[in-house]
């Protein structure tokens, strides 16, 4: 993985600077920047955990797209505006489940296939 597209990985899963380097980076901010700026390496284990996140979101976006195929009715996503408002319906998630599931609410939406409630 290049450090271009570790940043375009954290961006496609929302996540601030902040959170992808506390939470996948178990690192500093300064270090994360480095590694998007190309200056240092990044390490296999941050690599391996972005990739992971990669199929997890897309699994879930397969999962909910055979649901919309089998649905009658309306097609509706929530979009939690805060963290705090994901964990009232999922106490036991952590803020990148947060952050991936908002990715996918808003890929949904862009394609027309949910809205967002």
């Amino acid at each position: 993985m290049t450090h271009i597209e570790l940043q375009a990985y954290r961006r496609y899963f929302m996540l601030k600077v902040s959170e992808a380097s506390q939470y996948i980076g178990n690192t500093t901010v300064e270090i994360w920047h480095d590694w998007e700026q190309g200056k240092i390496a990044i390490p296999a284990k941050v690599i391996k955990e972005m990739e992971n996140l990669k199929a997890l979101r897309q699994n879930k976006i397969a999962a909910i797209i055979a649901d919309i195929n089998n649905r009658i009715g309306s097609n509706n996503i929530r979009y939690f505006l805060t963290f705090a408002d994901f964990q009232k319906i999922n106490p036991t998630l952590s803020i990148i489940d947060w952050r991936i599931h908002q990715s996918i609410a808003t890929e949904l939406y862009f394609k027309g296939l949910e809205k967002l409630c």
